[in-house]
């Protein structure tokens, strides 16, 4: 992860064409691998010259966004934001424009002048806020919709203001209330978009809070321990933390003193108190829920497990699915090719079909300001930001966002079986040995080989051997998927497979040999259990399609057994890692493929698959090989993930289509005049609320299809 990157949180962003404006603000000022989240309303970018952010932050402000450094964030405020009270000031002024056409003629309110003083007010207000905006999306090269809404409520004011100059009286030339509407409407849709918005990313501003801020950290004061509250960030390997009830672990870590219960849910998913030891394991974000403990730091910040699943999520969502970005390129034309439509509709309604100046203006103000790029950028985001939040409270941490769209086109899903079918809770039994060989020589060689290792089975032999102290031995090396061997007194040792060692082999079948030699001198069976909801998940994919298969290191008997329980009728044993990466290669040909492993030694196998799911294993967040990685242990929660994905992807899709939808018929529909231009203004805004009221409606249904 990278700490030296800026984060700006920038306020009053509203769509991708904002966050384009932000973009090239900062690009223009020297800024590099940028990405604004204008949904989180975030910016995160690289600067050399650290001098230029006081340029950026006015150029921002310039532009009509609130831009401050992260680090300087206090509280939350209370009370309205700036879109919130540039509403609620052009609402009075533009309610009583409105009024004057259900009163008598010739009423005050009817007068050119006194309505010009009403909408002087908001006009400028639309001015100062779409005006700045504007400005700066030329200035930055990526034309924004406020170019519409300017353009538009220009229109209707400035022939108003023709025909109270040249025709005073005449009420034909009079639409004051047109531009004032439609500025207090657009900010309506604005209001009403922002806080809908900060619903669909509610899930996900949770598990940001979850990151700890501060820890109580112990500093060695001679005899005594002196307590001082510090920044969580700040915190370094091997330094002291006191933890109490209530608080949330500030880093990853072993508890040295203390028994405490905590909750993982935020984590993993798994709503569930687990009593934690001196000598256990605590991860970063766990909630203390009672006790207190002492715990050593073995990994703070951006490298704790809270720290990567954070910088995870937010890397994720810079990354777009296919069909974002073609939605991306039509919107990113979508505005001159409005400003063209518009000129065109004038042309044909004055010259060809005949109309009055003045309708012919407005005619062609409502396509500028009914036409609604935003609901095409919002289609995917939205949706894609209630998919991550909800994976992430299951304990799913998706690492791109168009991993979604990948899995759901995945039609084959293919599992290792021990750590990943099985509980990786290995019972090791010693079969039978060599009697003339002391035995517990045969433990210390395997103690010695096995303190090399990572493989699952090698925690299950070093407990046992954990009273045992190691043999001299050199030249250890680990042949991945056939085992380790060395060299033990001149003679070679190894422990593997059956056909691992050369060696003379006096045993019946087992599933690990300890040669010693040039005779096998101990074997070993190796039993391990199905974990509980196995046959469950392998039903509910083979359910809704999928093809599932099994590829094992282990013997081609065992492994024949386990896919005859769980119902699996594609497999192969025997599996070494080049051998499941061949089978991997020939699936692919024919199959979109997931893998499904432990994360521990099957990396390269998750590498090749068209998505990677590392299960159970932490440590592969740091890794590149997994596309998804499942904190938790637990199958059900592979379903979970592909329900997730499909349904993001619908509603995506759903999204999309209202959006193009949207704007095929309701442009031509105001260019012919259908659609006064109020009217125009109020469909736009709500055009954008119906996406993001769709993505809210995933949001309720999501987390009820995924229990």
């Amino acid at each position: 992860m990278e700490d030296d990157r800026l984060n700006l949180k920038v306020e009053g962003m509203t769509c991708n064409h904002c966050a384009s404006t932000v973009s090239g603000i900062i690009k223009q000022e020297g800024g590099e691998e940028i990405h604004v989240d204008y949904l989180m309303g975030e910016a995160n970018f690289d600067l050399r010259n650290t001098q230029k952010m006081e340029r950026i932050l006015k150029r921002l402000k310039d532009a009509g966004y609130k831009a401050q450094p992260e680090s300087d964030q206090n509280e939350v405020k209370k009370g309205f934001s700036s879109i919130e009270k540039k509403f609620l000031f052009t609402l009075p002024f533009s309610l009583i424009l409105f009024m004057h056409m259900f009163v008598p003629h010739d009423w005050w309110l009817n007068k050119p002048l006194v309505q010009l003083g009403f909408c002087l007010p908001v006009y400028f207000m639309g001015v100062y806020h779409f005006g700045k905006s504007t400005l700066e999306s030329i200035k930055s090269g990526n034309i924004n919709m406020d170019v519409l809404i300017l353009l538009g409520s220009s229109s209707a004011f400035f022939y108003s203001l023709y025909g109270t100059i040249a025709h005073p009286g005449n009420h034909a030339f009079l639409f004051y209330e047109t531009t004032s509407t439609i500025i207090t409407l657009v900010l309506l849709g604005y209001v009403i978009e922002h806080r809908a918005v900060k619903r669909t990313t509610s899930t996900l501003r949770e598990l940001f809070k979850a990151k700890p801020e501060k820890a109580k950290k112990l500093i060695q004061n001679g005899l005594n321990q002196d307590l001082k509250v510090v920044n969580a960030s700040s915190l370094k390997p091997d330094d002291i933390v006191l933890i109490n009830a209530g608080d949330r672990a500030p880093a990853d870590g072993v508890l040295i003193h203390g028994n405490i219960t905590v909750d993982e849910a935020m984590l993993t998913g798994e709503a569930e108190e687990i009593n934690k030891q001196k000598g256990d394991e605590i991860l970063s974000g766990s909630v203390v829920i009672d006790g207190n403990g002492t715990l050593k730091v073995e990994r703070a910040g951006s490298e704790s497990t809270i720290g990567q699943i954070v910088e995870l999520v937010k890397k994720s969502r810079s990354d777009k699915p296919a069909v974002q970005k073609l939605a991306d390129r039509i919107s990113s034309w979508f505005v001159p090719v409005i400003i063209g439509i518009a000129l065109l509709a004038f042309a044909l309604n004055f010259w060809v079909l005949n109309i009055d100046l003045g309708n012919s203006i407005l005619r062609s103000v409502a396509v500028l300001v009914i036409a609604c790029p935003c609901a095409m950028g919002l289609a995917t985001p939205t949706a894609v930001s209630v998919g991550l939040g909800l994976a992430a409270k299951l304990g799913i941490i998706v690492k791109r966002a168009s991993v979604f769209e990948e899995l759901n086109a995945i039609d084959t899903f293919v599992f290792d079986k021990t750590g990943t079918l099985t509980t990786g809770k290995l019972e090791i039994i010693l079969s039978d040995s060599d009697p003339d060989v002391d035995q517990e020589l045969v433990w210390r060689l395997i103690k010695t080989l096995e303190t090399r290792s990572n493989h699952p089975l090698s925690a299950s032999f070093l407990k046992l051997t954990e009273h045992l102290e190691e043999v001299e031995m050199s030249d250890i090396e680990e042949v991945k998927g056939k085992g380790l061997k060395g060299t033990y007194q001149g003679k070679t040792v190894s422990l593997g497979k059956s056909g691992f060692s050369d060696a003379e082999n006096p045993f019946e079948n087992g599933d690990l040999y300890l040669a010693l030699g040039d005779k096998v001198i101990a074997v070993f069976s190796v039993k391990d259990a199905l974990k509980e909801d196995a046959q469950g998940m392998i039903q509910k994919l083979q359910r809704t399609g999928k093809h599932v298969s099994l590829l094992s290191g282990d013997r081609q008997e065992k492994t024949a057994e386990i896919a005859r329980v769980l119902g699996i009728k594609t497999f192969k044993g025997d599996q070494l890692p080049e051998d499941k990466l061949r089978a991997l290669e020939e699936l692919k040909t024919k199959h979109k493929v997931a893998m499904v492993g432990d994360g521990i030694n099957d990396s390269p196998a998750l590498a090749k698959a068209d998505v990677g799911i590392s299960i159970g294993n932490a440590n592969a967040l740091a890794g590149e090989s997994a596309k998804v990685v499942i904190i938790g242990s637990k199958l059900q929660l592979i379903t979970h993930l592909n329900t997730i994905s499909k349904k993001v992807v619908s509603t995506i899709k759903q999204n999309l289509f209202w959006a193009f939808s949207y704007n095929l018929v309701a442009i031509p529909l105001a260019a012919l005049g259908y659609l006064d231009p109020m009217l125009a203004a109020l469909s736009m805004a709500f055009s954008d609320v119906i996406v993001i009221g769709n993505s809210l409606r995933l949001r309720m249904v999501l987390p009820k299809s995924v229990r």
